[in-house]
Parts: C-alpha cells; structure tokens; sequence
C-alpha cells in the first residue's frame, strides 16, 4: 500500500490575503455598529434639544445646532473633516433608518462601508416603493461590484425609480461645486473642482487638446506633464469671460522667510502661507521674484512675532495683520481656511465686553464664526498666543499658533547681547532692508 503524501502546508502568500479579506468582513460589521451608535448619539443630542446661543441676528433653529454640534464634535473626535464627519452622518442615519436590507448586508459583511457610503447618497430624495426597490437591487448589486462600478449602477437605478426628477436632481447637485486643497509631499499639492461633469470634461479635452498641440511641435515633457503644465497657465495667466469679474487679477502667495535663510547663513525653512515648510530653493526664487517685504519681528527666546513693522502702523489693520500671522488659519479645530479668507473675531464677544486688542482678536472662518455665536462651542485666549477651545460635549482642545519662527540658536543670543553691550553711535538704517 503507497503511504499518502503528507499535506503540503499552506501558501502563505494565500494564507495572507485570506485575512485581509476576512479583516474586511470585520471592519464592515464594525462600520454597522458604528452607524448604530452615531445614530444613537444624535438621538441623544435631539433630546437636550440644544439652543441657539448667539445674542443678536438670524437665530439658528434646534435642528440646524443639534447638527452642527454633532459635526463638529465628531469630526474632533475622530480626525476626519468635516465634510467626511459630514458623509459619516448622512451615510448612518440612511442605513439605519431608510435602507434595511443595504445595512443587513454591511453587517453580516458581504458589502464595505464604501459601497454603503455610494448607495446612501444615491438614495437620497427616493420615497416609499422607489426607495425599498432601490434598497433592494443595490444591496445586492454591492456585493457583485467596487464601489465606482456601483456608483454608475446606482445612478442608473435612480434614473428608473424616478425619472421626471433628473433635472431637479442636477440642478441640485451643481449648488455643492466647490473647490478644496490638499497639501501633498515635498512641497506638492492638489487641487480639486467639483463642477457639472459637462465642463469637467470640457476642462480635460481642452488640456488634452493643448497639450497635444505641444507634443506635436516637439515638446520633451510627457503628456501628463504638458496637461498639468497649461492648465496651470491658463488658470494663472488667462482671463475670465464671466461678465463683471474684475481683469488683470493675479494670484498670490505668502512666504515667511527668516532673516539668516537669506542671507545664506541659516537653515530655517520659508513657510508658505496654507501650505507649511517649502525648499530653500523655491524659498529663494519666490523671495527674488517678490515684489513688497514686511519686516516682522519676533521674540529671538520662543520665536513668537512681537509686532508688525512700527513703519507702516494703522491702528485697526495692525491688529487684524498681527492676528493673520500668529494664526495663518482658522482658530477652529481642525479647519484649514486660510486667515486672510476668515472673519477677524473678538474671542470674548465684544457685546459682553471683550476689547478691540490683539489678545482678543483671532480669524474664523465664516462657517466656524457662525458656529461659536450659535452653538455652546466657546473660545479663552490664554496670553501666550495659544486658545483653549471646550466643545458642547466638555472636550478641551488647544490652539497653538502657526506663525512662529523657531528660537534662535544660544550662540547667536549670546553674541547679540555682547554686541548690544558695545558702544556705538552709528545708528542702523532700516531704509533698503528687504526683510
């Protein structure tokens, strides 16, 4: 009798990505549980039945706080935006309360939370039977697809649950357009446009179209780069056909560069404004092509910026500049809005007595500005540049400021002090200093 082969053992290249499937079905069923209780945490919220806090112009309704409370909230407590705390919400409160049979199916992991994320929003204004076919055909069409093969299946089923609202639903869809941007390594970044897809497409030929017409005339850049390149020169240097909009508009950016980095003799790196640290190079391309300086002064011992140029004070845009560069951002935990784009607010509500002094001045954006006078969010500026913010819920986050420089080294301070303690009569002229 021939003994039997003994069992081969298993291929650990199969074995490994059997778990990442099964980890899949794990992380799925979470993401149920998790729908669950965001759901719970709004019913929780609706029934404090949060008021509007502000104490002068349009109040906000109970239903407008208890959601931005619970956005905001949740956004901190989980590192997501916003807009992402946003589809979170939106994508819990459909499954548990609109779409049974796409939730069973997440839970018993047979679909993932994206696939869950594009049937929710698709879902979004069906009613009654159109909702539950709807439901019905997705939750089983999600396990058959990826997400972006189910987003054009979920459009499609849409289009046949109700046909005569397509144009409504566009017209709706074009009033999120938007632009965002997304830093991106080694001083890279991205730019996104949402807009109806006809001008998309339109955009993408015109670039394909151009960059082909390069190409052709022997151009050594790759197509991909070509594309990118007239884009970029079109949006930078073209003019707007929109009737009204002001011609000759160009854009601009804001580089903190130290002092020591120009002359060659430091290794601090520029600050772009929105963006963070860049190369020295690009540091020093930008600061040759400038075309104005402001000198900003700043505590040599914690880096901190004392004050703007005595030079050029006004008395209330002093303030509001001094303001923008200790924080280049919105004070708002986690929100990006760049300064120069945010409202300037009295941290302790000037109606209650709060003065018109840089230690109570700090940007907001529009959106989070509504926010602190609406809802139960409420700032303290601590003196040193830095605020406490405490949320509706008691969680306590700390702002720092952005628009520091770092200390200078020990040596330089010494040798400072030793030369301010010679005696010299010639007095410094400031007058061609470009920093």
């Amino acid at each position: 009798m021939t003994p039997s082969p003994p069992p081969s053992e298993p291929d650990p290249y199969v074995v490994a990505l059997d778990e990442v499937a099964a980890l899949d079905t794990q992380i799925a069923r979470l993401s149920a549980i998790r729908a669950r209780r965001v759901t719970d945490a709004q019913r929780h919220l609706h029934r404090q039945a949060p008021v509007d806090t502000s104490t002068g112009g349009p109040v906000w309704s109970t239903a407008r706080v208890e959601l931005v409370e619970l956005l905001t909230e949740l956004a901190l407590l989980t590192r997501r935006t916003e807009y992402r705390t946003s589809v979170l919400v939106d994508t819990s409160v459909a499954l548990v309360s609109s779409l049974p049979l796409t939730f069973h199916a997440l839970s018993t992991g047979h679909i993932s939370w994206e696939h869950a994320e594009v049937i929710a929003k698709h879902a979004e204004g069906l009613e009654g039977d159109a909702l539950d076919t709807y439901d019905a055909r997705l939750a089983v069409l999600a396990a058959e697809v990826n997400p972006k093969q189910l987003e054009k299946k979920a459009r499609h089923e849409v289009e046949l649950a109700q046909p005569s609202t397509a144009a409504d639903r566009a017209e709706k869809a074009a009033g999120t357009r938007r632009i965002s941007i997304d830093p991106a390594a080694d001083g890279m970044a991205s730019l996104t446009l949402l807009a109806p897809a006809p001008e998309i497409h339109a955009i993408a030929d015109r670039a394909v179209r151009l960059a082909a017409g390069l190409k052709a005339a022997g151009d050594p850049r790759s197509m991909g780069h070509l594309k990118v390149d007239v884009l970029t020169d079109l949006l930078l240097n073209g003019e707007t056909s929109i009737p009204g909009a002001t011609r000759g508009i160009r854009g601009r950016v804001h580089v903190m560069v130290p002092a020591m980095t120009i002359l060659g003799v430091g290794e601090e790196a520029a600050i772009l404004r929105g963006y963070g640290p860049i190369d020295p190079a690009t540091a020093a391309q930008l600061t040759a092509d400038a075309t104005s300086w402001r000198r900003i002064l700043t505590d040599p011992i914690t880096g901190r910026i004392l004050t703007t140029d005595p030079r050029d004070y006004r008395l209330t845009a002093a303030m509001v500049d001094h303001a923008r560069l200790v924080h280049p951002e919105c004070i708002f935990p986690g929100c990006t809005v760049p300064a120069e784009q945010a409202d300037m607010d009295h941290t302790e509500d000037h109606a209650y007595g709060g003065g018109t002094i840089p230690e109570n001045l700090a940007p907001l954006s529009a959106e989070h500005h509504r926010v602190k006078h609406h809802t139960r969010w409420e700032f303290i500026q601590n003196g040193d540049d830095t605020l406490t913010a405490t949320s509706p819920a008691g969680h306590v986050y700390t702002i720092r400021p952005e628009g520091r420089m770092r200390p200078a080294p020990p040596a330089v301070i010494k040798a400072a002090a030793a030369a301010a303690n010679t005696t010299t009569t010639e007095e410094d002229d400031h007058d061609d200093c470009p920093f």
